[in-house]
């Protein structure tokens, strides 16, 4: 699944020790992290949610719960 040409949302903030994640990979004509790319990518298209987010998603990852709603939440506010 692809949100913008500039983000694989597969792999969206795939490191998920920082805000800004990891390198994006797939922007070969620029450096910018993955933070920058989901920002730029949601100012051009919206962040288009089409349902809520289970509650139970993060049951056997609960260590990520925290970093996805600080950027969920930082997407939310653009």
């Amino acid at each position: 699944m692809k949100l913008h040409k500039l983000m694989d949302f597969n792999r969206a903030f795939y490191s998920y020790d920082t805000l800004d994640g990891a390198n994006c990979q797939t922007v070969f004509w620029e450096k910018m992290t993955q933070k920058e790319a989901a920002v730029q990518a949601v100012k051009k298209i919206g962040l288009n949610q089409i349902s809520e987010i289970p509650k139970g998603i993060f049951g056997l990852l609960p260590e990520y719960k925290g970093m996805f709603e600080r950027r969920y939440g930082l997407l939310r506010e653009l």
